[in-house]
């Protein structure tokens, strides 16, 4: 897994890894944060879009938006602290 920070955003890459562990990683990335902030989330499991809507909802994060490009989908979503 690739994590890198642009633009004001996370990236993390879970490209080759299947469900559950796109959304397990975002997991383990978000018990790690200590600020508000957008995470980028690669993947290229086709079950990744569903997976990251559902977690953010049960997470209380905003979920941005899901892009599709050759073998990549790239989502986004607002990760916050919870209180």
């Amino acid at each position: 897994m690739k994590d890198s920070v642009e633009k004001d955003e996370i990236v993390l890459d879970t490209s080759g890894t299947e469900c559950p562990i796109p959304v397990l990683k975002a997991r383990k990335l978000a018990s790690e944060l200590t600020k508000d902030i957008t995470i980028k989330v690669i993947a290229t499991d086709p079950l990744a879009e569903v997976d990251f809507q559902h977690y953010c909802n049960q997470s209380g994060f905003e979920y941005l938006s899901c892009e599709k490009n050759e073998d990549k989908i790239l989502i986004k979503y607002k990760f916050k602290i919870q209180n």
